[in-house]
């Protein structure tokens, strides 16, 4: 149950949804952006719970704001309005690369190395 009332416990819990479906590090399962952005919300409510008037509109704007943003990165918003072209994805002077670095990373993942990564 949320300590916060009114808008900011909407806020609160839309923002908590939000971090609830970042995707979890495969390489760093225990070092993933999700368990920062849990830290920063804490903070960052409690600061907004004290706050009165004004500020407080002023600050519950912000969060909204960076709501948003993570709302949109979640989504993948950007990576759907900015397609990336194949030439990018797949240069001549290095075919397959991206495709080989996945497979690696899916590899590393599998088998549980905490090694560094090599393309060749």
């Amino acid at each position: 149950m949320s300590r916060y009332t009114g808008k900011l416990s909407d806020l609160y819990q839309s923002y908590a949804r939000v971090i609830g479906q970042w995707p979890t590090d495969k390489l760093r399962p225990t070092h993933c952006y999700k368990s920062v952005l849990k830290a920063q919300m804490k903070t960052k409510f409690d600061r907004l719970n004290s706050l009165r008037g004004e500020e407080l509109s002023r600050e519950a704007g912000l969060v909204e704001q960076e709501l948003e943003a993570l709302s949109n990165l979640v989504s993948n918003k950007y990576r759907s309005q900015y397609k990336v072209s194949d030439a990018l994805v797949d240069p001549i002077s290095n075919k397959g690369y991206y495709t080989k670095l996945l497979e690696s990373i899916d590899t590393a993942v599998k088998s549980n190395k905490r090694t560094s990564l090599r393309v060749d």
